[in-house]
């Protein structure tokens, strides 16, 4: 490894270890708060963004590759904040009959996107005319319409408005949701080694 290469290594890892700092503890900080605060699920959320900095560590050690190691980092960083931000969802609706079909949904998400990572790679590699693509940016618009209308009016929500309090905590949680379903299906995809690009 050149001098160059390393100065960029050491910079990268930085980056990429900050990244896998910031984002997890954030999402995590929302995944703990709603629907109430609990700071046992916070402090587990938090050991495992530790444990996942310890594998990230492990790889910059291990691989010599910045940009496999930059792809594995990421897909720990979004896997994760994907995950921190589905459980607020999952603790509201706990002991209802909407908890199984969530956590169904899921992991059907998470399996089908481990199975068909190389089409979901090659898809955003590539888009084109890619189906995954165009519905990606489909349901991220949709999202982003509902998450307009869920900003502040003067004072009120507009869709907060409409509803009670507790029917706030799941919209704003199964909006959470949806969310982590999209980073959760894209993060599979960056486990694509470099050399089969």
């Amino acid at each position: 490894m050149s001098f160059l290469e390393s100065e960029q290594r050491i910079k990268f890892f930085e980056g990429n270890a900050l990244g896998l700092l910031i984002g997890p503890v954030m999402f995590g900080f929302f995944g703990s708060a709603i629907p109430d605060w609990s700071f046992r699920i916070f402090l587990l959320m938090m050991v495992t963004t530790f444990i996942l900095l310890c594998i990230a560590r492990y790889w910059y050690k291990t691989i010599p590759n910045t940009i496999r190691y930059n792809s594995l980092v990421a897909f720990l960083m979004l896997i994760s904040m994907g995950l921190y931000i589905a459980i607020p969802i999952l603790r509201i609706s706990f002991h209802t009959m909407v908890f199984w079909p969530l956590l169904i949904l899921y992991l059907l998400v998470m399996g089908y996107s481990l199975l068909k990572r190389e089409m979901i790679f090659q898809a955003f590699h590539m888009p084109g005319k890619s189906k995954i693509v165009l519905g990606s940016y489909v349901f991220l618009m949709i999202l982003t319409i509902i998450s307009a209308f869920s900003f502040r009016n003067g004072q009120e929500l507009v869709i907060m408005q409409l509803l009670s309090e507790n029917q706030g905590l799941i919209f704003f949680s199964f909006i959470l949701y949806l969310g982590g379903l999209f980073l959760s299906f894209i993060a599979f995809a960056l486990l694509k080694k470099p050399e089969e690009i």
